[in-house]
C-alpha cells in the first residue's frame, strides 16, 4: 500500500503563511512522487502501462510538475527579494560565490573545458556565443547559469557514477558532487516551470561536454545541413526573429527638395520556429563501471551520432508536426517562383543547374550555395560537351557553377516517372534555421529485462532532446523539381 502524499493545496492549508515549511514539505513531496513514478514503470518492465498504472503515472507526474513550479516560483521570488534588497541587477550580472558575475563563472568553465581539451574548437565557440551573441540578456543569463551547473567538473563526475549504476551510483558521491548535483536540479526545475518541457519527473540534466546542442554544431556533425545553416540555441520552448524581403533604395535626383521619397518600408515578418522532442536509446553492459572514463567518451559519440542521424533527416524532409519542418518541405510548402521545372519532364538535363542558378534572384547570389543527393552530384560529373568535355569539372573539388556544393543524402536521388522528383536545392542558407534547446536530459534504466522478465545484464540510457528548423525566407531558395 503506497503512502499518501500530500497535494500543495493540502501543504498550504496544513503550513499556512509559512512559505520555506511549505517549500521543505513539498521537495519531500517530489521525491516521494517520483519513486512512486519509479515502481509503476519497474512493475511494467519493457510493457506498456495497464490504464491502471497510467492513470497513477499522469496522477504522480501531474503533482510533481505542480510542486516543481511552485519551489521554482519561491527560488525566483527569493532571488528577487534579494536584488531588491542588495541592489543586484537582473540577468547575467548576478553575483556568484567567486565575487564575479555568472557570466565570468560561465566563460571560466567554457575556457577550463576546452583548454583541457573536453570541448572541441566548434563547441567552445558556440557556447560563448551564447553568452555574448544570442537572445535577449535574460537568454544570456540562463545560457550562462546552465553553463556554469552543467560545466562543473563535480557534477559531470556525479554523472558518470550514475551511469555506472544507475541504482546506488550517488551513494558514492562526495559531498562537492552531491552540491553540483543539487544546483544541476534546481536550475533543471526553474527552467522546467518557466517553460515547456519534458513531462515526467525523471532524469538527468547532461553536462555540456555531451549535449548535442553545443556538441553537433559545425564540424562535430556529419550534416551539411547543420554546417551551412544558420544554427541557434533557445532556452524556451521556440525561436522568434524577424526576417525582410529587404529595403528598396533609390536616388532622389536633381529635384530632391520637392520630390517626396518613395515609401521603401519593407514587408516585416516574424517566424516562430517551435522546438520538437526527440530521443535515443542506447543500451550498455554492466562492466561499463570497470572503466567509467573511457565509457563516457564512447557513449558521447553514440549519442551524438544517433541524434545526428535523426536530425538530419528531419531537417531535410521533415513535416513540421511533432519533427522538425525539413528544408525541402518547406520549399515545396511556399511554391511559386521557389520551385524550378527541368527543362525536360522526367529528365535531369545538362541546362537544369544553370536554370536554377540564375532563377534565384541577385540580392541572394553571393552566399548562395547548392545540396544534392550524391547520385545527383554523380550525374553530373558524368554530364560532357558536344566536344566530349566535362561539362562540371569543378565538382572534383566540391564546387558547382563557382559556387560550394555539398552532399545531403536525404535528398530525391533517383528520377520516379509522373512523380515530383527534388533533386537540386540552391540558396543562402542562412535564411534556413536550425533551433536547438540548451538543456538536454537522459533517463537511466538500471536493469534491461529480456523476454521471459528476467534481467539481461544490461543497462539503458535515453537522451532527450529538442529541436527545430525551417526555412525563414522561402524566396532566398530556388529547387529543382524533375
Amino acid at each position: 500500500m503506497t503512502t499518501k502524499i500530500p497535494t500543495l493545496a493540502e501543504l498550504r492549508t496544513q503550513y499556512g503563511d509559512d512559505l520555506d515549511a511549505i517549500q521543505r514539505a513539498a521537495d519531500a513531496a517530489i521525491d516521494l512522487h517520483t519513486a512512486e513514478m519509479h515502481r509503476v514503470h519497474n512493475e511494467a518492465r519493457d510493457g506498456d502501462l495497464t490504464a491502471s498504472q497510467q492513470r497513477q503515472w499522469d496522477a504522480h507526474s501531474g503533482h510533481a510538475d505542480e510542486l516543481r513550479r511552485f519551489v521554482a516560483e519561491q527560488r525566483l521570488a527569493r532571488v528577487e527579494r534579494s536584488r531588491s534588497q542588495y541592489g543586484y541587477r537582473t540577468g547575467d550580472d548576478t553575483p556568484d560565490v567567486f565575487g564575479g558575475s555568472v557570466r565570468d563563472q560561465a566563460k571560466r568553465t567554457v575556457d577550463t573545458l576546452h583548454r583541457s581539451g573536453q570541448l572541441p574548437d566548434h563547441a567552445a565557440e558556440k557556447a560563448t556565443d551564447l553568452l555574448t551573441k544570442q537572445g535577449s540578456t535574460y537568454d544570456q543569463g540562463v545560457a550562462a547559469r546552465w553553463l556554469v551547473v552543467a560545466g562543473n567538473e563535480q557534477y559531470r563526475s556525479a554523472f558518470n557514477k550514475l551511469l555506472a549504476d544507475p541504482a546506488k551510483g550517488h551513494l558514492l558521491w562526495s559531498p562537492a558532487e552531491q552540491e553540483a548535483y543539487r544546483q544541476a536540479e534546481q536550475f533543471r526545475a526553474e527552467t522546467r516551470a518557466m517553460s515547456e518541457s519534458v513531462s515526467g519527473a525523471g532524469g538527468y540534466m547532461v553536462p555540456v561536454t555531451l549535449d548535442p546542442a553545443i556538441m553537433l554544431t559545425s564540424g562535430g556533425s556529419v550534416n551539411p545541413l547543420r554546417r551551412i545553416s544558420r544554427v541557434v540555441q533557445t532556452t524556451g520552448s521556440q525561436w522568434s526573429g524577424i526576417t525582410s524581403a529587404g529595403v528598396t533604395a533609390e536616388w532622389l535626383g536633381a529635384d530632391n527638395t520637392t520630390r517626396e521619397m518613395a515609401d521603401a518600408s519593407p514587408t516585416v515578418a516574424n517566424p516562430n520556429i517551435p522546438v520538437h522532442l526527440g530521443d535515443a536509446f542506447i543500451p550498455y553492459s554492466f562492466e561499463v563501471g570497470m572503466d567509467v572514463r573511457d565509457f563516457e567518451s564512447e557513449i558521447r559519440g553514440l549519442m551524438l551520432d544517433g541524434a545526428d542521424q535523426l536530425m538530419a533527416t528531419a531537417y531535410t524532409t521533415g513535416s513540421g508536426v511533432g519533427q522538425p519542418k525539413g528544408l525541402i518541405t518547406a520549399l515545396v510548402a511556399a511554391g511559386g517562383s521557389t520551385l524550378v521545372a527541368s527543362a525536360t519532364a522526367d529528365a535531369f538535363g545538362k541546362a537544369d543547374p544553370y536554370n536554377v542558378q540564375n532563377a534565384l534572384p541577385p540580392r541572394f547570389q553571393p552566399r548562395a550555395e547548392w545540396v544534392a543527393a550524391l547520385p545527383t552530384i554523380n550525374t553530373m560529373a558524368q554530364m560532357e560537351t558536344a566536344a566530349g568535355a566535362r561539362l562540371f569539372p569543378e565538382l572534383g573539388n566540391g564546387r558547382l557553377l563557382n559556387r560550394s556544393i555539398h552532399e545531403l543524402s536525404n535528398m530525391d536521388g533517383t528520377i520516379e516517372a509522373s512523380t515530383a522528383n527534388y533533386l537540386l536545392a540552391y540558396g543562402d542558407f542562412s535564411n534556413f534555421v536550425i533551433v536547438d534547446r540548451i538543456g538536454t536530459q537522459i533517463e537511466l534504466i538500471p536493469n534491461l529485462m529480456g523476454a521471459a522478465g528476467r534481467p539481461t545484464g544490461r543497462r539503458g540510457l535515453v537522451l532527450y532532446f529538442r529541436t527545430g528548423s525551417d526555412v525563414v525566407n522561402p524566396n532566398a531558395f530556388r529547387l529543382l523539381n524533375v
